[in-house]
């Protein structure tokens, strides 16, 4: 039986195309990942969009940080999951007159968990702002001052917060859809607090800021 000798080229050239192939496929494996990751974030945030308090959106953003927890998404998700819950509690105290205090400590849970998890994140100082309400919500007052504290302190990493509304209203009147600078309206947060305002005046005085100081655009972060 004959024997046949392979150049040793030949064993390089095939060795160089397995080795591209599975380059190839792995890279299509993560583009595939990062596209589903975008697509539950997508998701979760359309039930948040329409005002869905039945957990839809809690419940993708929880998928999608199980399944791509690496993933630039996560981060995303892990932040939205926290300001579902208190959107939820204002959803339903505004419609309802009932405080789910219990959505307002899962609120706090997760923003909490988004601090620890990304200490230097894109949305540190929205999660900062997001607690001081909840806490002068609740009339802790002082716990307010820290976190609007902490909030200035973080805005070398996360230059704007972004407002949707200030709490949730059933008037388009009470919508912002803007970028806050950070240091603003950390400032005038405290400075609302410095006047003991109620958590309702607070709101007020501060949607009607952010009417006129918060843009649509970003800019940089």
């Amino acid at each position: 039986m004959l024997k046949k000798n392979f150049p040793a080229f030949h064993i390089t050239r095939t060795i160089i195309i397995l080795n591209v192939t599975m380059l190839l496929m792995i890279s299509l494996a993560d583009q595939v990942k990062a596209q589903g990751a975008d697509q539950l974030l997508r998701e979760g945030s359309r039930y948040q969009a329409v005002d869905d308090t039945s957990d839809r959106a809690a419940d993708v953003y929880q998928q999608l940080m199980r399944s791509h927890p690496k993933s630039v998404e996560a981060e995303a998700a892990q932040f939205f999951l926290g300001s579902y819950y208190t959107r939820k509690f204002f959803i339903i105290e505004k419609r309802s007159n009932v405080q789910d205090w219990g959505s307002m400590n899962r609120a706090e849970q997760e923003l909490y968990a988004y601090i620890g998890k990304y200490p230097n994140g894109v949305y540190v100082a929205d999660a900062y702002y997001t607690l001081g309400l909840i806490a002068l919500r609740r009339d802790y007052q002082e716990n307010a001052r820290i976190l609007w504290t902490r909030t200035r302190d973080a805005a070398a990493k996360d230059r704007k917060v972004y407002i949707f509304r200030v709490t949730w209203s059933p008037s388009n009147d009470d919508v912002i859809k803007g970028y806050c600078d950070t240091v603003a309206l950390s400032d005038i947060s405290l400075a609302l607090l410095s006047k003991k305002a109620s958590f309702n005046q607070a709101a007020n005085e501060l949607t009607n800021w952010a009417r006129y100081n918060c843009r649509a655009e970003a800019g940089p972060r």
